[in-house]
């Protein structure tokens, strides 16, 4: 049977409006309890002192997309799906630590307030922050996604 992207998409975007439901439901707060663990421990660690975090909370729901993409994307090994989940789960949990890591210096070294960078920082860092998930999976994904949205007869001649 022939794999068309119209079933690829449709299975992607019913497993992302499930996985959906579970971050609103409980994944929003773990994820930003983890996330502050970590960030007062590399503080403490450091020996730095700030004064006022920022947690972007409507960027970090980023993680989904990428989720739903890597398990619905086919013939790709158990383990090999695993290792590119925790690969890109930790790229996107980087991200969101070094995004609040810089909007807090911002405001402890230049006395720019929260609310302030938030409207200037708010359209760059949601459009990178809701392309990055597709990047990663496209990067991590490359031969599944060649199979998936070209046909086989300009795959050979590659």
């Amino acid at each position: 049977m022939k794999k068309k992207p119209e079933i690829f998409i449709l299975k992607v975007l019913s497993l992302s409006l499930f996985l959906y439901v579970l971050w609103y439901w409980r994944g929003e707060s773990y994820s930003l309890s983890v996330i502050v663990g970590f960030l007062k421990h590399l503080f403490w660690t450091f020996g730095m002192r700030i004064k006022v975090l920022w947690y972007p909370k409507e960027l970090y729901n980023n993680i989904i997309p990428f989720i739903s993409l890597m398990l619905i994307t086919e013939d790709i090994e158990i383990g090999k799906r695993i290792l590119k989940l925790v690969i890109g789960v930790s790229v996107l949990v980087g991200y969101h630590i070094l995004l609040s890591v810089v909007v807090g210096l911002f405001y402890n070294d230049y006395q720019i307030p929260p609310s302030a960078l938030y409207y200037k920082l708010k359209v760059p860092f949601y459009l990178f922050s809701q392309t990055l998930p597709f990047l990663l999976w496209a990067i991590l994904a490359k031969k599944n996604l060649l199979n998936l949205f070209m046909p086989k007869k300009v795959l050979a001649i590659k």
